[in-house]
């Protein structure tokens, strides 16, 4: 299924016995590691055969545009490179499929040719590496350099820095000398730092970190090495701060200030081209760093699906950043984890590290559904606001925001759209086809899971990013089953005000309430269901639907093995549905070339008709059929217990859970009246705004604090009138628990006990 090919090579080069210098073995490796890397061998010969004879590419293969006019995200100029390391690599040597070319002198002298063309080329002016386009760099200052210090700093130079390495000794004397210019420029950055930029942090610290290991290779400097692996050590590290970039304690990954970015920015591929080349040498990671980056490798298989169509690994559309705004054809982020498996094998082998072997393992395995590796129970990012469920046959993700965290951003143009990313998403993959390049013809105000008044926001790029205003969001998780809440108010604007929470039940069972609506806009308000790839029947109350419509007094809805039920005496909402054909334009949402689309779309949502009125759904995800779905909904026996302004709660009969928020910051009440004949009603008391979990057979409590802001609670259950629960002699009883809650950059990690 997966890129393997190479476990043969990358293994004679990774194990070797430890001999000889140090040095010598971490080079080695690092061959091994950028050979494993490379792509582009069926290329080679097209490549060379349009390879003008001064070095330069045609434009209509690569957009050479440099400086002001740059495009500033996705650099197309870097390709020159990127082929030039494909070259690079087929000359060395161990290249699947490129074998022929190793040392072949027509290869070298065309590598020749496009080193030469870039280096004659690459801007004298040093400020344009991080101020292009202001007084100390104008727009006609002549050279390859662009506006955005990422091109000239993590993105040109370790392509160049890889393709030098890999020549070594063939290199003349001009080109090492332009080589070490390129790089050791870009290294620098850790002396100089880079304009605009407050610190050099998590990700970007490990690429320029990875520029200064083929640095220290390239020249034998076993000083600039030993820096470069302190400097990258320093990240493998817990990062506790609110809106730390870098890995967090529940195994997230901050970057921008914080922004939830394992996908993308995750920085595993840095750790592997450094610590594979270092593993068992003097500039191998310390136990607590390999901890630490275990810590984000098994946070990270949470937050993978798999699309059974194509066959190939996603990131969680939530966990990718602005990136979300490229279409796969791009080869970024969204096209796959854009990583080498075989990597995190060789890593989990040298550190002896089981946790990253069965990471590997899990990767690496085959699946009918999105659900890689059938992973099963919940998981909550207390420090990102995000909680992973995970079930038979689908993945659902949701994304909060608060005053703790950033929305998304907007950065070069990308994700201009993207205001309402983080306002309570829900995706659920299920074939991980689901929502696949179509977020350029989707409807940006009904993106899945959000309740949002309907257009009274502008949507753009200057304004996309902001923090939340609330404290409350986040979770209760025992790993099993999960609930998640959170109470929104429009940033800067203030028109939309309301409170949601979301019951992620035993048995595949989601439920969801919405109260507390507050508009100060005559925008319609929606809680939208989903918006995906429209693949199958939509069947409304059991009948077959073909048109976009608007519904009321509706009972159920199924399309595409989702399914969800109402109540149908609620006349303060109607249910539309639209199907059919969207089209929109990648160029309009981001840096892609890719042109217009067309996707026939299937979206949902419910209209608060009367605002005042709470709403409540029940999910049913993985729900292969209409009458799966029926059966299933008849089988579950979920009690809404109160949806108000100040306790959210459910009671899954069932399962003899209940689930609870407590709004207020005193926390309140709430009262679980059993449907079996006598049964005292159960009340439960809290002293403090929380998400609680409790198991009626077992007594256990799971207990957290969404607005991260107490230090303690105590719960209290005690029966009324009636034949008392079981574990309960007397109904007269009480019994309570006391909690010390989590601190520090652990504050809002679930705790459990006992009653």
């Amino acid at each position: 299924m997966f890129c393997v090919l190479l476990l043969a090579i990358l293994s004679a080069h990774f194990f070797i016995p430890i001999s000889g210098a140090d040095i010598d073995i971490v080079r080695e490796r690092r061959y091994s590691g950028i050979v494993g890397a490379s792509t582009g061998a069926s290329s080679i010969p097209k490549w060379l055969s349009s390879l003008s004879e001064d070095g330069k590419w045609p434009d209509d293969e690569i957009n050479y545009t440099a400086g002001c006019d740059a495009q500033r995200g996705s650099w197309p100029a870097q390709q020159h490179w990127r082929r030039i390391d494909t070259f690079a690599a087929a000359y060395h040597g161990g290249f699947r499929n490129a074998l022929q070319y190793t040392g072949d002198p027509d290869l070298r002298a065309s590598i020749s040719l496009a080193m030469t063309y870039w280096f004659s080329n690459d801007f004298d002016n040093v400020a344009c590496l991080d101020a292009g386009g202001t007084d100390a760099c104008p727009c006609d200052t002549a050279g390859f350099w662009n506006p955005n210090w990422a091109a000239n700093v993590i993105t040109v130079p370790p392509l160049v820095s890889s393709a030098c390495l890999l020549l070594d000794i063939s290199l003349s004397d001009d080109e090492l000398a332009g080589c070490l210019h390129i790089i050791q420029r870009a290294y620098n950055t850790f002396q100089t730092g880079i304009v605009g930029v407050s610190s050099i942090t998590g990700a970007n610290l490990l690429d320029i970190a990875g520029i200064g290991l083929d640095l220290g290779l390239l020249t034998s400097n076993e000083t600039i090495l030993t820096d470069a692996y302190d400097r990258a050590h320093g990240e493998l590290i817990i990062k506790t701060e609110v809106s730390a970039d870098g890995i967090r304690p529940d195994g997230s990954f901050g970057q921008h200030h914080g922004l939830l970015y394992n996908g993308n920015y995750g920085i595993a591929n840095d750790v592997y081209n450094l610590e594979i080349s270092s593993a068992n040498t003097q500039w191998a990671a310390s136990n607590e760093g390999q901890n630490v980056f275990s810590t984000l490798l098994t946070a990270n298989l949470w937050m993978i699906f798999l699309n059974v169509v194509t066959d190939v690994l996603h990131w969680d559309y939530a966990i990718i950043g602005r990136v979300i705004s490229l279409p796969t054809a791009d080869d970024q982020a969204t096209a796959s984890l854009k990583t080498n498996l075989t990597q995190i094998r060789v890593l989990g082998d040298l550190w002896n590290s089981s946790d990253i072997t069965h990471v590997y393992e899990v990767l690496e395995g085959t699946s009918k559904n999105a659900n890689v590796g059938a992973i099963v129970g919940n998981r909550m990012f207390y420090t990102n606001d995000y909680m992973v469920q995970r079930g038979s046959g689908y993945v659902t993700t949701l994304k909060m925001f608060s005053n703790r965290t950033l929305n998304f951003e907007c950065v070069n143009s990308q994700n201009p759209y993207g205001f309402h990313l983080s306002d309570g998403t829900v995706y659920t993959y299920l074939t991980g086809s689901d929502y696949e390049d179509i977020f350029a013809a989707w409807d940006w105000n009904l993106i899945p899971g959000i309740t949002v008044d309907y257009n009274a926001t502008v949507l753009d790029c200057d304004d996309t990013t902001a923090s939340g205003v609330e404290s409350f969001a986040g979770s209760a998780s025992n790993q099993d089953i999960g609930v998640a809440a959170m109470r929104y108010e429009t940033p800067a604007s203030k028109t939309l005000r309301w409170q949601k929470a979301w019951f992620f039940l035993p048995n595949d069972v989601q439920y969801v309430m919405v109260a507390n609506i507050d508009s100060t806009t005559p925008a319609p308000v929606f809680s939208v269901l989903d918006q995906r790839r429209y693949l199958s029947d939509v069947l409304i109350s059991g009948s077959p639907v073909t048109e976009s419509g608007n519904f009321s007094s509706i009972e159920s809805l199924w399309h595409g093995g989702i399914g969800y039920t109402f109540n149908a005496s609620n006349s303060a909402v109607s249910l539309s549905v639209q199907l059919g054909n969207k089209t929109g334009s990648w160029e309009s949402i981001g840096t892609s070339d890719e042109g217009d689309i067309s996707v026939d779309l299937f979206s949902a949502w419910l209209s608060h008709d009367d605002k005042a009125v709470p709403v409540s759904y029940a999910v049913y995800p993985a729900t292969s059929s209409y009458d799966t779905f029926v059966s299933k909904s008849q089988l579950s026996d979920i009690i809404p217990v109160r949806n108000d302004g100040s306790v959210s709660a459910v009671l899954d009969v069932t399962d003899d859970i209940a689930m609870i928020i407590y709004w207020d910051v005193n926390g309140g009440s709430a009262t679980l009246t059993l449907p079996t004949p006598d049964a005292a009603p159960i009340i439960v008391n809290c002293t403090g705004n929380s998400a609680v979990i409790l198991d009626l057979n077992e007594w256990k409590v799971t207990l957290s604090d969404p607005s991260q802001t107490l230090a303690n609670i105590t719960l209290t259950v005690s029966p009324g009138p009636g034949t008392p629960p079981a574990g309960w002699t007397d109904v007269s009883t009480t019994k309570s628990v006391y909690f010390d809650l989590p601190l520090g950059g652990f504050w809002g990690e679930s705790v459990t006990q006992v009653l």
